[in-house]
């Protein structure tokens, strides 16, 4: 058997042609690009975006038995993006399966995709499908709820978010779900792709149980053994000033799109029941409560410390800045500068050297990522602290601890350089390209 499936260098894409690979069939993987993990998979980097002609399917689909369309993005970069990857370009693949008269098609779509549907991800699923459904072809419309991975990005948000002592949501407790791990969704497309009965049907893949968004949360955190947490709802009028702003980033989860895919998600429309993936299984799906490991909760809560204790960092350098040139008295400045023998006539120039220092330093680690600036930090706090005990050991001695504060600093420096200097990502800020509402690319 011959299965050609796109997307795959996406969440479901990806573990789809691994399991299809692990069980010795023959995958011929679409992508973007080649991902490094399985190099013995046939492999063709395809811009989906190109392929909205039947005629540019048509070299791709030789000897194919089935196709498994896994291409979806949550948001779009351009205007029409959804309705290009989503609608012309799936539109363009079923045509050509049906003019060769041979593949079978599984259509990765969305649970509550409609034509008429309230959002344009949502409408371009639904489109592509009543074209699918028109077709003389042997299709499966698969439709996910949440989809859990753990490599995933949307799962990595989540995992991020549930750590958190305390979260503000919009319809953190009405908006409900019914997430799926990967394994389970992967699982049934296995089963659909090896049966030797071609029959058409429509199937909604879901996890056991529908829950709110705080509920899913509060699963994912018992299963990393991680902190109680509280889970605030965001008002809507607040949730709706807070999409409009966070889509004008590129990669924020939140946009005016998602929030209305989340405000009609309340009324449970986009739940159903998970007894045909139970039989299709052989098992019931596994509860969300049973998604996570203890060993996750370290690196779901560096995702936002490391950031945290950057940006913290670039703010005290900014604010040492600004209030030893502009605040401080300059006599008491100047009279520490000559305790420590610097002279006169250099001493202001010294005082507006280090602030422009500490200014740059503090501009740099907001804006921009060098890996050098962690062992420039240790090294100029250090200098800073051998100095002052030499010529100024009453400061060990203050109840405000201007010295011994440098510790517990130079630890957290020298941390974030060893953790930077081998995996520079960890240091950035914590940003998603997926929504909260599925993650199917």
């Amino acid at each position: 058997m011959n299965i050609l499936v796109t997307g795959a260098g996406g969440l479901i894409g990806s573990h789809l042609v691994a399991a299809l690979h692990a069980m010795g069939k023959r995958v011929i993987a679409a992508s973007r690009s080649k991902p490094a993990e399985l190099p013995d998979v046939e492999w063709h980097a395809i811009n989906f975006a190109s392929m909205t002609s039947a005629d540019a399917w048509l070299p791709y689909l030789r000897e194919i038995d089935v196709v498994v369309n896994c291409v979806g993005i949550i948001r779009e970069v351009h205007e029409g993006d959804f309705d290009l990857l989503h609608y012309a370009a799936p539109v363009a693949l079923f045509a050509a399966c049906e003019q060769l008269g041979r593949p079978r098609v599984i259509q990765i779509s969305a649970l509550g995709s409609k034509a008429n549907a309230s959002t344009g991800y949502w409408r371009s699923k639904g489109r592509a499908e009543d074209d699918l459904r028109q077709r003389n072809l042997t299709a499966t419309i698969i439709r996910p709820s949440l989809v859990y991975g753990d490599q995933g990005a949307s799962s990595t948000l989540f995992l991020s978010l549930a750590t958190l002592p305390l979260l503000a949501m919009p319809m953190a407790h009405h908006a409900l779900v019914q997430p799926i791990h990967i394994d389970d969704l992967t699982s049934v497309l296995c089963k659909l792709i090896c049966t030797e009965e071609e029959v058409w049907c429509e199937l909604a893949t879901v996890g056991p149980r529908a829950m709110s968004m705080a509920a899913y949360l509060s699963a994912l955190r018992d299963g990393m053994k991680a902190a109680p947490a509280k889970v605030l709802e965001l008002p809507l009028p607040v949730a709706r000033v807070a999409a409009a702003i966070a889509e004008r980033h590129p990669a924020s989860a939140l946009t005016p799109e998602s929030l209305i895919m989340l405000t009609e998600s309340a009324d449970g429309s986009n739940t159903a029941d998970a007894q045909a993936m139970t039989s299709l299984l052989g098992y019931a799906p596994r509860d969300p409560a049973n998604f996570t490991r203890a060993e996750q909760r370290y690196p779901a809560v560096l995702s936002w410390g490391l950031p945290m204790m950057r940006m913290t960092l670039a703010a005290l350098w900014l604010i040492t800045a600004y209030v030893s040139w502009f605040c401080w008295p300059q006599q008491e400045s100047m009279h520490w500068l000559a305790a420590c023998g610097i002279p006169a006539q250099w001493q202001q120039s010294s005082l507006l050297a280090a602030s422009l220092t500490d200014a740059t330093i503090g501009l740099a680690l907001m804006f921009c990522y060098c890996r050098w600036l962690w062992p420039l930090q240790c090294g100029l706090v250090a200098t800073y602290t051998i100095i002052l005990t030499i010529f100024l050991p009453e400061f060990w001695l203050h109840p405000f601890g201007p010295l011994s504060k440098n510790i517990p600093l130079l630890a957290i420096m020298f941390v974030m350089w060893r953790i930077s200097g081998a995996t520079p990502e960890l240091a950035m800020p914590l940003v998603s390209v997926h929504s909260p509402q599925n993650s199917v690319k």
